[in-house]
């Protein structure tokens, strides 16, 4: 899995900084908007130490305004307490607009682990 700079949400930030207010992303450009023929996948990444003091949930948002006036949330998805590693591969379901970002909260303040996410082309968990 080859992470590009220009297609990372969130790189390598502590989870400390996730509580059970939404904190939201870097917003990673779609170029005109739409969906491809194959979509990239959202890679999440736990690294240092297992995620530890809640679940983290994360919303996938899509908007035609780098302001996100209006955004629409079009997947969701929950890493679990304890989990470390490669935690999530998940293709982008389609309708996507000309930015994406993610909202990211903690179903309790987020003890411990380092989190990175962002597209990538392919996921192989192995």
């Amino acid at each position: 899995m080859i992470r590009d700079a220009e297609n990372l949400f969130i790189d390598k930030v502590a989870g400390t900084t996730y509580g059970t207010s939404a904190k939201y992303s870097n917003i990673v450009a779609n170029g005109g908007g739409g969906s491809a023929y194959e979509s990239p996948f959202l890679a999440v990444n736990v690294s240092v130490a297992a995620l530890a003091g809640g679940n983290l949930g994360i919303v996938v948002q899509t908007d035609d305004a780098e302001a996100f006036s209006a955004p629409q949330d079009i997947a969701t998805y929950t890493v679990p307490a304890g989990s470390k590693g490669d935690v999530l591969a998940e293709r982008l379901p389609f309708g996507l607009k000309k930015f994406i970002r993610l909202k990211v909260t903690g179903s309790a303040a987020i003890a411990a682990g380092v989190i990175t996410a962002g597209l990538v082309l392919d996921a192989d968990m192995k």
